[in-house]
């Protein structure tokens, strides 16, 4: 973990430069920032390309993996934004001269995926039970997002104006197309490396530590946003979300919190070079945070000071740990848009033949293959690039430590039929009357059929002799895991004090 975190922390360089920095010339970049976050609906599109560069120490599969997606990159060829909030996209995926199409489709119920070449489009429901069941009383999605615009609009705002400039930022006047329209743009230029980005951490926390009208305005907007939420409750509601209800006035909740923030500050500004100077001592720190992470940032605003292009290229160097098989990544996208805030309608996707719920307990890695043909460019790559197939099991022999319904008899290790059909994705059902199970492949779809007090197991009309017989103690149906694993198509490797099912 102390190598690891010095990973996630070069993601901040994108966002706090993207967040904004002073003005630069005659253009306003608080004012740009804020503006684009008021945007209701919008055109685009968009490319996303990364690259990974692996060190010595990488596996064959680790260098598999850059080679993948050094190969690939994302297109969405035009992407629609409602000012209800629906969103339409359609692009294609390049992968080694091919390209995969897609469509997709988002509104507050859910997100619709059509893949080249599948007989059904995959669906992603956004109101199940439990993702809805921290919205109270009859608040939906919708109105949370629209309540929730102006807080984010007062945070973006506090921190944009805060945000110190790189000393390398540029504004020049060029003319550009845009969706095949030339347009007059101001364009901001940014580069920024790792090393650099530290040295603005401390103006930035120390600036925006005065801003007292700035912390309190966000902070009384904070206060509107939960007691907005809070009259949308039961009574029932607001007892069982206490965490969420205040008993304070708009003023006592601004002082108080106002008072946490300035705190907070305080210590860490109080301790920040001390800590600095602890962190910069670890190589891992000066490998993230050197002049080989890198940023190099390309806006082109409108005269209504609305983003039109993006050019984002990030390079992020890695520490040389056994945790990182790779020395850098990089992440390179580009985008355009256009007709901002016109009458836009998103395009639903049909769906004639149904679709494939992703979060059905019949969405399996089976199931999603089966919606292509073995010959399609998405069938190869979810099968021999992704390796959706792929499992692995780790069952310790102890019955006191194992995770699952394990016992031993007769020297073999025997665990929960339906643990193990479920682990290896197989459909399984049990016939009280003739005492069978009947276990389907995932994959092959290969049907198999065993009996209580048999070591038979049958498999498309060919029997085969297992390891031992199907037993039931104390209402759990037990079978020998390295048959039944074999007849699901995976193999099974003994351990000193576990077993390992692997599915390729």
């Amino acid at each position: 973990m102390k190598n690891r975190k010095w990973v996630m922390l070069p993601l901040v360089l994108l966002l706090v430069i993207l967040s904004g920095c002073q003005a630069v010339g005659n253009l306003d970049i608080n004012s740009a920032m804020v503006n684009d976050l008021k945007v209701k609906s919008i055109e685009s599109k968009q490319s996303l390309a990364v690259q990974l560069t692996p060190t010595s120490k990488a596996s064959a599969e680790e260098r598999q993996l850059a080679t993948v997606l050094n190969g690939m990159q994302l297109n969405i060829d035009h992407a629609k934004l409602q000012d209800n909030g629906n969103i339409s996209l359609e692009g294609g995926i390049a992968y080694s001269g091919m390209t995969l199409p897609f469509q997709m489709f988002m509104d507050t119920k859910g997100v619709t995926i059509a893949l080249s070449g599948a007989q059904k489009p995959l669906y992603i429901p956004l109101t199940t039970e439990e993702q809805m069941a921290f919205l109270p009383g009859n608040l939906t999605m919708n109105q949370i997002e629209d309540q929730a615009k102006e807080l984010i609009t007062k945070s973006a705002s506090l921190f944009f104006k805060h945000a110190p400039n790189p000393s390398n930022v540029t504004v020049d006047s060029v003319t550009q197309e845009v969706y095949g329209e030339s347009v007059d743009l101001t364009h901001l230029h940014i580069e920024l490396t790792g090393e650099e980005f530290i040295s603005l951490v401390k103006p930035f926390l120390t600036s925006i530590s005065t801003d007292e009208a700035g912390w309190r305005d966000l902070l009384a907007t904070l206060y509107d946003f939960i007691t907005y939420a809070e009259s949308q409750m039961s009574a029932d509601e607001k007892e069982y979300m206490s965490y969420l209800t205040l008993d304070q006035t708009k003023q006592e909740f601004v002082n108080e919190s106002y008072a946490d923030v300035q705190s907070f500050l305080k210590d860490v500004l109080s301790e920040y070079d001390e800590y600095l100077k602890e962190v910069s001592a670890e190589p891992e720190f000066k490998t993230v945070f050197g002049t080989n992470t890198r940023l190099s940032l390309d806006l082109y605003f409108d005269k209504d000071l609305h983003a039109r292009k993006q050019i984002v290229d990030l390079t992020v160097a890695l520490p040389n740990s056994e945790y990182t098989p790779y020395s850098m990544f990089n992440v390179h996208t580009e985008n355009e848009n256009w007709n901002i805030d016109g009458n836009i309608v998103a395009d639903p996707i049909t769906t004639p033949n149904g679709i494939l719920d992703v979060t059905s307990k019949d969405f399996t890695p089976g199931a999603l293959l089966r919606s292509f043909d073995k010959t399609s460019p998405v069938y190869l790559l979810l099968h021999d690039v992704a390796r959706i197939t792929e499992k692995s099991i780790y069952i310790d022999k102890d019955p006191s430590y194992a995770s699952y319904n394990v016992v031993t008899k007769d020297r073999v290790l025997l665990m929960s039929v339906k643990e193990l059909a479920e682990e290896l994705d197989a459909k399984f059902t049990w016939n009280p009357a003739t005492k069978k199970i009947t276990l389907t492949d995932d994959i092959t779809g290969a049907v198999t059929t065993l009996s209580l007090n048999s070591n038979k197991a049958v498999t498309d009309g060919k029997t085969k002799t297992m390891t031992h017989k199907v037993v039931n103690i104390k209402g759990v149906t037990y079978v020998p895991v390295r048959s039944v694993a074999e007849i699901l198509g995976a193999t099974v490797t003994s351990e000193s004090s576990y077993i390992v099912v692997e599915r390729k």
